[in-house]
């Protein structure tokens, strides 16, 4: 959409944490799959356990998938960039979504980590616009030290806004006489 400026990519260190992100639900599948063969009574008796090996194989293939081939892809197709008087992100290969948000409707903006990212230093830069109840715009994989240079940066462009107290319209008066 915005061609003419510099989009920056995330941090290398998103791959790992989508491909984390991708590990839990599979895991969670795997481990009811095996307390299902175990507990269940009667179920081993009707799937043989070459069943469960399958099931687990399968899994674990998806998972390498998803580690493997989405993860760096999706990394590849993740940036965002900065504008004089706006902030972007872009993502997707094939389904590409880009949210812009202006500057002038910045409610508040906060950094964001959870223990995972923590762990890998990334962070998250969440943008929240006047009248939205959620985050507005939210840039993932971000290193700390850029999510805080750019949040710094955004607060700064936002300090030196001058305000105006002339009216946006004039009402006029309209007498039916």
């Amino acid at each position: 959409m915005y061609s003419g400026l510099e989009k920056k990519p995330v941090a290398r260190a998103y791959k790992h944490l989508l491909a984390l992100h991708a590990f839990f639900p599979i895991v969670i599948i795997m481990a009811g799959l095996v307390a299902a063969y175990l507990w269940l009574p009667g179920l081993s008796d009707q799937v043989p356990s070459v069943g469960l090996y399958f099931s687990l194989g399968g899994l674990l293939a998806l998972w390498l998938v998803l580690a493997l081939v989405w993860a760096p892809r999706r990394h590849q197709v993740t940036h965002y960039y900065v504008a004089e008087d706006f902030i972007g992100y872009v993502v997707g290969a094939v389904w590409h979504s880009e949210v812009v948000v202006t500057f002038n409707r910045l409610q508040h903006l906060e950094i964001a980590q959870g223990p995972i990212e923590r762990a890998l230093g990334v962070s998250r830069l969440v943008l929240y616009t006047a009248g939205g109840g959620m985050a507005d715009l939210v840039i993932p994989g971000l290193p700390v030290a850029t999510a805080e240079t750019l949040r710094d940066a955004v607060l700064n462009i936002l300090r030196e806004e001058t305000l105006s107290d002339e009216p946006i319209t004039e009402a006029k008066r309209h007498d039916n006489a």
